[in-house]
C-alpha cells in the first residue's frame, strides 16, 4: 500500500456518503443516551437497550465496513438488522476482543504487576489489527485469535502494516487530545478514526491481495469494464421489469423472469447471479434479495462452488440474521462451512 493508498482510506469516511449518513446516526445515538444519562442522574433501561443496540449496530458495521473494503466495495448505511441482539458472532466478535484483553490487564494490575499490564495492552494493541484483518478474511472468530495466522498475515504485510498501527494510534489519542471540547465533536472525531482504522485495515488486505490467498473471492459484481454496455443495458431492463413485479406484491414472478432470462440469453450466468443479486439489495425491500439469494446459493451448491455459498450465507445473514439456505439446501449448505473451515457457520446452521 502506498501512502497515497492509504490517505484514501484514511479518509474514506468523508469520501462515502453511506459511512456519513451512518455516522452521523451513531453519534446521535450516542448523544441521546448520554444527554439521558446527565438528564436523569441515572441510566433508565431504554437507555441501557438504546446504548447497548447502538454500540451492536456500530461494531457490526466497522465489521462490514472493513470487509467491503478489502474488496474494493462501498458501504451503504446500516439497515434495521444491524441493530438485532441476534446475529453473527463474528461481526461481534472485536468487542469481545477488546473487553477480554481489558479484563485480562485488570487482572494483572491487580496482582501488583501495573508494568506488566501495561507492556500487555501495549502488545495487544499491536497485534488487534492483525486479528481484525484475519476476522475481515476468515470471517472465523477462532482463526482471528490463532498465533499463527497473526503471524502469517503480519509477515504478508510487512512494512504495511504499520499504517493500521498509525490509525490505531490516532484513535485512542483523539479523544485525549480533544477532550476539552463539546461532546458532540470528541465523539464525531474520534468515531470518525475508529472508522478509518477499519477501513485502513480492509484496504491493506486488498492492497496485498490477501483476499484470494484465503480463498474467499473478492465480490463477482462486474464494473462498466467487464460487462459490455450492451449486456448491462440488458441486464437492467430485466431488472427494472423484475421490480414491476416485486412492488406489486409479486416476488415469485420477479424471481423467475431474473432466473429464465440468465438461463436463456446472459453469457455469464455466475457473474450475472451475482450483479442482479448486489442491484436487488438496493431495493427498498432487502427481503426480495434474499428469496433470490437462496435460488442463486442453490445454483452454486449444485456447481460446487462452496466458498461462493459460504460467502454468500454470510453476506445474507448480515442482511437478515434470518437468512437460512432452503430446506433441501441444508445439509450441502452445512458441508461447504465446513470444507471451508468455518465450524461457526456450520453450527449456527445445523441450528435452524
Amino acid at each position: 500500500m502506498s501512502p497515497a493508498d492509504y490517505l484514501r482510506e484514511l479518509a474514506y469516511p468523508l469520501r462515502s456518503s453511506g459511512v456519513l449518513i451512518a455516522m452521523t446516526t451513531f453519534v446521535l445515538l450516542s448523544l441521546i443516551v448520554v444527554w439521558g444519562y446527565y438528564a436523569v442522574g441515572v441510566f433508565s433501561l431504554f437507555g441501557i437497550w438504546l446504548g447497548l443496540v447502538t454500540l451492536v449496530a456500530l461494531i457490526r458495521y466497522l465489521m462490514m465496513i472493513a470487509d467491503a473494503r478489502a474488496q474494493g466495495l462501498d458501504v451503504a448505511p446500516p439497515g434495521a438488522e444491524y441493530f438485532s441482539l441476534i446475529g453473527n458472532l463474528w461481526t461481534l466478535w472485536p468487542a469481545l476482543i477488546v473487553l477480554s484483553a481489558l479484563f485480562l490487564a485488570g487482572e494483572i494490575e491487580s496482582a501488583g504487576q501495573p508494568t506488566l499490564a501495561s507492556v500487555f495492552m501495549i502488545v495487544f494493541a499491536a497485534v488487534f489489527p492483525a486479528m481484525i484483518a484475519v476476522l475481515t478474511l476468515t470471517h472465523s472468530p477462532f482463526e482471528s485469535i490463532n498465533p499463527l495466522a497473526i503471524a502469517r498475515l503480519i509477515g504478508k504485510l510487512g512494512p504495511n502494516y504499520l499504517y493500521a498501527v498509525m490509525t490505531g494510534v490516532l484513535v485512542v489519542a483523539a479523544p485525549e487530545m480533544l477532550g476539552r471540547l463539546p461532546a458532540w465533536i470528541v465523539v464525531l472525531v474520534t468515531l470518525y478514526f475508529v472508522t478509518a482504522f477499519f477501513a485502513v485495515i480492509g484496504g491493506l488486505t486488498r492492497a496485498t491481495n490477501l483476499v484470494e490467498e484465503v480463498g474467499i473471492p473478492e465480490a463477482e459484481e462486474p464494473g462498466v469494464e467487464e460487462v459490455t454496455t450492451a449486456l448491462l443495458k440488458k441486464r437492467t431492463g430485466v431488472l427494472n421489469h423484475a421490480y414491476g413485479f416485486a412492488s406489486r406484491g409479486n416476488r415469485d414472478n420477479a424471481l423467475n423472469h431474473i432466473e429464465q432470462w440468465i438461463e436463456r440469453e446472459d453469457p455469464e450466468p455466475a457473474a450475472a447471479r451475482q450483479w442482479f443479486f448486489e442491484r436487488m439489495l438496493d431495493w427498498e425491500e432487502t427481503d426480495h434479495a434474499l428469496f433470490f439469494a437462496q435460488r442463486y446459493l442453490s445454483w452454486l451448491l449444485a456447481h460446487g462452488e462452496q466458498v461462493r455459498a459460504v460467502k454468500l450465507i454470510l453476506r445474507g445473514q448480515i442482511v437478515n440474521p434470518r437468512f437460512r439456505p432452503k430446506t433441501e439446501d441444508m445439509e450441502a449448505a452445512i458441508e461447504a462451512a465446513q470444507a471451508c473451515r468455518n465450524p461457526e457457520l456450520a453450527d449456527a446452521l445445523r441450528r435452524l
